[in-house]
């Protein structure tokens, strides 16, 4: 046998092999009923845009802004628990909002044909702040 014949074959069973025995085991992965899944995303529609955003009394980082900033999404949030959402806009004169994000108000929206994301969603209305009176001098 010519060895310029014999390499090449066993280099592809070799690359077969691998490539096989990786598929398998992307295979053997147990889909997750959407019951097992605890996380999904909040989206949250504005009348300002980009507001600070605290759950449960802490900054919270995994968030993003659409629309202009006027769609607020709040992503990995636990489905399973109660949780406190303050939003403070960034303009002076709109008064900040808090609401609370129970369990009931997740549901299950289909993505994909067969991808679904638990979601909540929530419209705020940011109100004029009121403004606190200076204290005046008392008159001698």
């Amino acid at each position: 046998m010519k060895p310029g014949i014999v390499l090449p074959g066993v280099v592809a069973a070799t690359l077969l092999v691998i490539f096989g025995a990786r598929a398998q085991e992307e295979g053997d992965k147990p889909e997750l009923t959407p019951e097992q899944v605890s996380t999904g995303e909040v989206h949250v529609t504005m009348n300002s845009d980009y507001a600070r955003v605290r759950v449960d009394g802490a900054a919270w980082e995994e968030h993003a802004f659409e629309d202009n900033g006027k769609t607020l999404v709040i992503h990995r949030m636990d489905r399973t628990d109660e949780h406190q959402v303050t939003l403070t806009p960034v303009y002076p004169e709109l008064a900040p909002v808090e609401f609370t994000l129970r369990p009931a108000d997740w549901k299950l929206v289909k993505l994909e044909k067969r991808v679904k994301m638990w979601r909540a969603k929530k419209k705020v209305v940011f109100s004029k702040a009121t403004k606190a009176k200076k204290a005046r001098p008392a008159k001698k």
